[in-house]
């Protein structure tokens, strides 16, 4: 009876948990945070939820929680006929950001569709391997040592005309909202499709928003035989240095 008890609890304060989205998108996506130890405890119970991986399927196959299924959450709304046909199925959405943006893209799409018990995990990715729970890797992939490229060094080989050759991961409306002259879009939920049509003559320098996937993504392209490095912390990192020199032109 105890042990009911404990479950009926746990169940309950799931069905409360607050939203985990920003407040204007909390309205429209309905999606309630769920912490890793609440997490992990369901899933040591009996009833076990959806997990769905929303990274691209490189990520997912390297390191994904146990039972998990990827679906990138680019890919969210041409395939949300995988999701099942019980609209009151419990989900839960991850991703790798601690701010859980591509799992809050993804869970708005589940509950556009109609379906009604949608979670996304707190903190995502990260925090769940902070709080000590295992994760699983269906074809990891191998890590060396890439030393990444800072930005004031990639605006050097730039305008020094170098055969450098920017490859800029974000998602496609993202890049188009602003990138690195000169670069090209290759989103990293497509990486394992389409790394063919990447140069091997040139050297690539991997972009993506704060530094976090570029490294993963360079060490899959290295292991192609790339000659590849990581832009680091990302466009986040240039547009602040592009920001700094507009400030200190303006004190000239």
């Amino acid at each position: 009876m105890r042990r009911i008890f404990h479950r009926r609890r746990l169940w309950i304060a799931v069905l409360l948990l607050p939203l985990i989205c920003a407040p204007a998108e909390a309205a429209e996506t309905g999606a309630k945070k769920i912490s890793p130890q609440e997490l992990a405890q369901m899933l040591a119970g009996g009833k076990k939820p959806l997990l769905i991986n929303n990274m691209g399927l490189i990520e997912c196959l390297d390191h994904s929680i146990a039972g998990s299924i990827c679906i990138p959450s680019e890919e969210m709304e041409e395939r949300v006929g995988e999701l099942p046909s019980d609209k009151g199925r419990l989900i839960v959405f991850y991703c790798e950001s601690d701010i859980s943006q591509k799992s809050c893209e993804a869970s708005d799409v589940a509950v556009r569709h109609g379906y009604t018990a949608v979670y996304v995990l707190d903190g995502g990715m990260p925090a769940w391997k902070r709080a000590g729970y295992a994760t699983v890797a269906a074809e990891r992939i191998p890590r060396r040592a890439i030393a990444s490229v800072k930005p004031p060094a990639l605006r050097k080989m730039l305008a020094e005309k170098a055969a450098v050759l920017p490859v800029d991961i974000r998602s496609e409306n993202i890049f188009r909202k602003g990138h690195i002259e000169g670069a090209i879009n290759l989103p990293m939920h497509q990486l394992h499709r389409r790394w063919r049509e990447l140069p091997l003559d040139r050297p690539l320098v991997i972009v993506d928003n704060r530094g976090f996937r570029s490294p993963l993504a360079a060490n899959y392209l290295a292991s192609r035989g790339f000659d590849v490095r990581p832009l680091f912390g990302g466009m986040i990192s240039w547009e602040a240095m592009l920001e700094k020199e507009k400030k200190n032109a303006k004190r000239k």
